[in-house]
């Protein structure tokens, strides 16, 4: 997901500060120094705002001047899948889970046009991991993720083996709300201070954009200005505050005391499971600079993540994972990373709320092909 401008930044910084020492590598790629890069091109692209295809796939990696330096070892076993899981059913045909995997990050699984594509992008989804919407979608979705919380949600093990993915933040709300609602306990609610940031806005900033209206408010990558949370309740950090400790951007806890300041949790991901830990609260601003002033929100850098977008789940492994997609996904990639969560096609559940009788059983599966290209292996190896 990272931006070739990163790489081409942390090059030019190589190459200077080598040349230093020794002018004569001034003009070797990271200034002579042997990179490793990790990476799956079947994963979302890095996130280019407002823009199309052609730009997204132009801010890889592959697109870069230093990728014709680079030697490309292919990865061709999946580790995350267990051994000896069951097939899955597409149209009557039996297909290794694994296959089906990796066909849906290539492009190469059958596709049906339903819409008048350019180019066709509808798969089946296989007999044994489609769920039926019913009358309440949602209530459908929980019910299949979530279905034993009452009794099971003081035990670690089961809060984070499973997850419930969805494309955009508006539909995690609505899932976090109702999963959060059927959690026992009392429901505290910490609310943000936000205001302007007085060193890059102008007197007439603070007219315009009142409390109110900055409390409205939401940012992506941002916590909301009201934060719901419950003990027992899982919760995921937005931003890295001591990663010697386990707490990174994407980290999970389970949230074991609420204070009025403070929040204390324990570390249910990475090499510190089990570590209680304390989150304060921290002054953050949007990484999206549309917005004409300078907002900072002093808030708990955290979300509830009994769901997360598909994009935020990248790096994740769980056992039991439910894909709900009111709307078809929307980018490169997505589907993979979502089917591909999981350990075993037992676990996973996707659920479609179809507008259109002809496209049950169906979902979108978008793979922008051309990200592919220069991409010919050197050797063969195993993915981790």
């Amino acid at each position: 997901m990272t931006h070739r401008h990163v790489f081409e930044a942390v090059d030019r910084t190589f190459r200077d500060i080598r040349s230093k020492v020794n002018p004569d590598v001034s003009s070797a790629c990271f200034g002579g120094i042997t990179m490793l890069l990790g990476g799956d091109f079947r994963q979302v692209m890095p996130v280019v705002p407002k823009k199309g295809r052609e730009d997204i796939v132009g801010a890889s990696i592959s697109k870069s001047f230093l990728w014709d330096d680079c030697t490309v070892f292919n990865l061709v076993e999946n580790m995350r899948i267990e051994r000896d899981v069951p097939p899955v059913t597409i149209d009557g045909r039996k297909v290794p889970f694994r296959n089906w995997v990796l066909a849906l990050g290539d492009g190469t699984e059958q596709t049906t046009n339903f819409d008048d594509d350019m180019e066709p992008s509808w798969i089946k989804i296989p007999a044994e991991v489609y769920l039926k919407a019913g009358d309440d979608p949602l209530q459908t979705m929980v019910n299949e993720i979530y279905g034993h919380l009452g009794e099971q949600h003081v035990h670690m093990e089961y809060i984070r083996d499973r997850a419930i993915l969805t494309p955009l933040n508006e539909y995690v709300e609505a899932v976090n709300n109702e999963v959060l609602h059927r959690l026992p306990g009392e429901l505290k609610i910490y609310r943000s201070y936000d205001s302007i940031c007085k060193a890059a806005s102008t007197p007439v900033d603070e007219v315009l954009y009142p409390l109110e209206y900055l409390n409205s408010l939401k940012f992506s990558g941002l916590p909301n200005h009201e934060l719901q949370v419950k003990v027992g309740s899982p919760i995921m950090l937005l931003r890295n505050l001591n990663p010697k400790k386990g707490l990174c951007n994407g980290t999970r806890l389970i949230v074991t005391r609420c204070y009025n300041f403070l929040l204390e949790a324990r570390i249910m991901t990475g090499n510190k499971i089990d570590d209680i830990t304390y989150i304060p609260r921290i002054n953050m601003c949007p990484a999206d600079k549309t917005f004409p002033a300078m907002v900072k929100r002093k808030q708990f850098p955290i979300a509830v993540c009994y769901a997360m977008t598909v994009n935020k789940s990248q790096g994740q492994t769980v056992k039991n994972v439910g894909l709900y997609l009111p709307k078809p996904v929307f980018s490169h990639g997505q589907i993979y990373v979502a089917v591909s969560r999981v350990t075993s096609p037992r676990g996973l559940k996707i659920l479609c709320v179809d507008e259109d009788v002809k496209q049950a059983g169906y979902t979108k599966n978008i793979v922008y092909h051309e990200i592919f290209d220069n991409l010919m292996p050197a050797q063969t190896g195993v993915q981790t």
